[in-house]
C-alpha cells in the first residue's frame, strides 16, 4: 500500500480552500488533470470521498471536512517545524562539539575558535581534549582531531594543516646535560 505525502495532504488543503482544482493546481504548480488525479488516487487509497465535484463546482464531503480538520494543523506543525530547523541553515546557532587531541587543540584549533566565535555569537564550542580513540558519534561529538593514521576508514577526513614534519635536533650542551653532572678537575 502506498504511503500518503505531504504532497498530497497540501493538494487537498489547497482544494478545499479554493473550491477549485483549477485554483489549487496554480498554487501548487501543477495542473488541474494531475492534481485531480493525485486526489482521486489518495480517495480510492483510503476508501472514502474527501470531496463532491461536478465540473462546475467543489464541495468538501463529510469525511473530507474531518480530514480537513485533521491535517490542516498537522501541515501547519510540519511548517513550522521546518522553519524552526531552517534557523540554523541560515546562521549556525547551538553547540558544536569537537574531540580532538591535546597537541592538534593547541596548534590548530585556538585561533580558528576563537574567530568561529567572534563571527558566530550563538554558537557555543564544547572542546573535549583528551588522546582516548573513540567512536566521536557514538559519544555525541560533530567532529573530531586527529593524525591521519588514526582516523577510521569509514568517516570523513579533512586535512586541516598542511604534512607536518618533525626533526630531533641537539647540540653538544644538550647532549652533557642529558648525561648528567662531570666531576670537576682537580
Amino acid at each position: 500500500m502506498k504511503r500518503t505525502g505531504l504532497d498530497e495532504l497540501k493538494a487537498v488543503v489547497a482544494v478545499a480552500t479554493h473550491l477549485s482544482f483549477r485554483a489549487a493546481a496554480t498554487e501548487l504548480g501543477m495542473s488541474p488533470s494531475a492534481l485531480s488525479h493525485a486526489i482521486g488516487a489518495l480517495e480510492q487509497r483510503m476508501g472514502v470521498r474527501l470531496f463532491h465535484r461536478t465540473t462546475r463546482s467543489v464541495a468538501l464531503s463529510e469525511a473530507g471536512e474531518q480530514f480537513l480538520a485533521c491535517v490542516r494543523p498537522a501541515l501547519r506543525d510540519i511548517a513550522d517545524a521546518m522553519d524552526v530547523v531552517n534557523q540554523f541553515r541560515d546562521t549556525p546557532t547551538g553547540t558544536l562539539r569537537i574531540n580532538v587531541s591535546l597537541g592538534a587543540a593547541r596548534m590548530v584549533l585556538t585561533p580558528i575558535v576563537l574567530r568561529f566565535l567572534e563571527r558566530y555569537p550563538d554558537m557555543h564550542v564544547d572542546l573535549v581534549s583528551n588522546d582516548r580513540m573513540m567512536d566521536i558519534v557514538a559519544e555525541g561529538f560533530d567532529a573530531g582531531i586527529r593524525q591521519r593514521d588514526a582516523v577510521p576508514q569509514d568517516m570523513i577526513a579533512v586535512p586541516c594543516t598542511p604534512d607536518l614534519r618533525f626533526a630531533i635536533v641537539g647540540s653538544p650542551l644538550i647532549s652533557a646535560i642529558a648525561k648528567g653532572p662531570r666531576p670537576l678537575p682537580t
